[in-house]
């Protein structure tokens, strides 16, 4: 033992913990309401974000005209282990009362299943996502897009 009192050669493990930083910039869907009646004005869109199911996140909603939706937002999605591989996200307007499918009046537009930052780097990536969704024949199509950036953020805990 040297003077402090220090274990001499021992280090002394610290925990490290991990997020993932999101930086949702904006987007844009395909809207299919019928354009035969009247517009009932804006719709209000939010974005849901999880890793697994029990930790979902969302962003505040936000009004958009014309498919183009501005969200400016991020989000931190702490991560426990680094078994984690897919970030879920999927694009939802909410305060539609003329689908009768829902019993809250959200509707999801698309939906995206993204690959994770590799776990040792911790730069960030940029990219253009699609959002993808079922027609009625089950058949898959793009139904828009979000801009967005993510990172991995490693801290001391």
């Amino acid at each position: 033992m040297d003077a402090e009192g220090k274990a001499e050669g021992k280090r002394i493990q610290e925990s490290v913990s991990t997020d993932l930083v999101l930086d949702i910039h904006n987007g844009f869907t395909i809207d299919e309401r019928d354009l035969t009646q009247p517009s009932k004005g804006p719709g209000y869109y939010m974005v849901n974000v999880w890793i697994n199911g029990e930790d979902a996140q969302r962003t505040t909603a936000v009004k958009s005209f014309g498919g183009v939706h501005q969200f400016k937002e991020r989000l931190a999605i702490g991560l426990d282990s680094s078994a984690y591989k897919y970030v879920y996200i999927e694009l939802a307007r909410g305060i539609c009362t003329k689908d009768p499918g829902t019993s809250n009046g959200t509707v999801v537009m698309g939906r995206a299943k993204i690959r994770l930052p590799p776990w040792n780097s911790g730069n960030m990536f940029t990219s253009k996502v699609n959002l993808i969704g079922l027609k009625s024949d089950r058949s898959v199509v793009v139904k828009g897009y979000l801009h967005l950036s993510m990172q991995l953020h490693r801290y001391l805990a």
